[in-house]
């Protein structure tokens, strides 16, 4: 164990470069070196370690990084500083309803609730209809199962049709 915490350290190298972005919903982002060598993963996990929660696009990072299968991984932040002031805004989608809009069926064709989603098939809409956890959780609906049927208002959502709102069976 001792020996392959010895041989991480000789890997590692002081890189520097700058933020070229960082999503903190997705909890990573890469830092842009001039060495030629490729972009640095920076990962959420390295920020809380040096006391931050952001990188700002633009900011100057110096850190160790090591070599992996799969590109160069910052795993200690030495340096952060300047980019931008504060971190973008998460981009929400919030469904209006429509004057008119009808409440269809629908039956639950399946729901992960581990990842907080799954799909509906609604009568009359031609796929599936996507269905997150906190339109269940707003409906007062705290578990779905694949063939449970349930009333469904559908909208227009940024990747397809979603289930705007959802309704108990006895609904009408």
């Amino acid at each position: 164990m001792a020996g392959e915490a010895a041989t991480a350290e000789k890997l590692a190298a002081v890189i520097e470069g700058r933020v070229k972005w960082f999503d903190p919903s997705r909890g990573y982002g890469f830092i842009e070196t001039a060495d030629g060598l490729g972009d640095v993963l920076l990962h959420a996990s390295r920020l809380r370690m040096c006391g931050k929660s952001f990188a700002p696009e633009g900011a100057r990072v110096k850190c160790l990084a090591i070599s992996g299968d799969k590109g160069r991984q910052a795993v200690e932040i030495i340096d952060l500083e300047g980019g931008a002031v504060e971190p973008p805004r998460p981009r929400r989608f919030h469904p209006r309803r429509e004057p008119g809009e009808n409440v269809c069926a629908a039956v639950v064709k399946w729901f992960d609730a581990d990842r907080g989603y799954g799909f509906l098939d609604v009568d009359g809409v031609d796929g599936d209809v996507f269905l997150h956890a906190a339109t269940l959780r707003k409906a007062g609906i705290h578990e779905v199962h694949p063939g449970e049927t349930m009333q469904a208002r559908c909208a227009d959502g940024p990747k397809g049709i979603l289930a705007a709102e959802v309704y108990p069976t006895q609904y009408a």
